[in-house]
């Protein structure tokens, strides 16, 4: 019976390995198609101007986005931001690496709401940005959730969960990546930052820039865990202009 047991133990364990090397080599290879993280990250800062609209709540910004790779480094210039400046005005976001500041028609604000704000926005907008390249990280945890036909393309299902302390939230995300083209079309998450445990579907549209795959435009609404979409206003990111290597000052990350 011991010996029955322990195959058996032995057995389910080299099932479930295979199933998280499943989901692993999935997403290796769909870095591969996107261009490979060593290149991307050598290419060393991304910037480029940003409009996202949503229409629900309403959110409207637009401005310049900066990021230098080391560190994570992050700052915005918006020209409209309705969150930090409802009634216009030009606002400018930062992030040096630890801590996140704001000022709103270059006065420095103190307030502890709007430097959340910036700080939600500036780790949140990076990490939208670099999210593709950030899959293979430590604490991302990937298991192979199955396969779907969608719109008559064949997809793996990866759901992504984050190890404690990863990240300032601890989102769930499930990846459709298209078998044929190696891309992920789209995929569910959460905005537990928020509150919002319920998905949303973002749906990505890729251009190639300096050889990466960039999902330049990117719109989600509210669905449900079967990729069954309910909202009925989408929320659109556009990326444009988008250059690497411009080396921007350290100074621009800093209070």
């Amino acid at each position: 019976m011991k010996t029955t047991i322990t195959t058996l133990a032995l057995g389910f364990l080299t099932i479930a390995t295979g199933i998280a090397q499943d989901a692993n080599t999935i997403i290796s290879d769909m870095v591969t198609a996107i261009g490979g993280k060593q290149y991307y990250y050598n290419l060393g800062d991304v910037t480029y101007d940003i409009e996202y609209i949503n229409p629900v709540t309403p959110i409207h910004f637009k401005g310049k986005e900066t990021y230098v790779f080391d560190g994570e480094l992050s700052s915005g210039i918006y020209s409209k931001h309705s969150l930090l400046a409802p009634d216009g005005g030009k606002v400018v976001e930062g992030y040096d690496g630890k801590d996140a500041w704001v000022k709103i028609n270059d006065k420095l604000i103190t307030e502890e709401k709007p430097n959340g704000v910036a700080r939600f926005l500036r780790k949140t907008n990076y990490y939208w940005f670099s999210m593709l390249f950030k899959l293979q990280d430590a604490g991302v945890n990937l298991t192979h959730a199955g396969t779907k036909k969608v719109e008559g393309r064949d997809y793996d299902l990866i759901k992504m969960t984050f190890g404690d302390k990863v990240g300032d939230a601890q989102d769930t995300y499930v990846l459709y990546v298209n078998q044929k083209t190696k891309l992920i079309d789209q995929f569910l998450f959460t905005v537990i930052g928020f509150g919002v445990k319920d998905p949303f579907l973002m749906k990505l549209h890729y251009e190639t820039v300096n050889g990466i795959r960039i999902p330049t435009e990117r719109t989600y609404t509210e669905a449900n865990w079967e990729g069954d979409i309910i909202g009925k206003q989408w929320t659109t990111t556009y990326w444009t202009n988008i250059k690497f290597g411009t080396k921007p000052a350290k100074t621009l990350f800093t209070k």
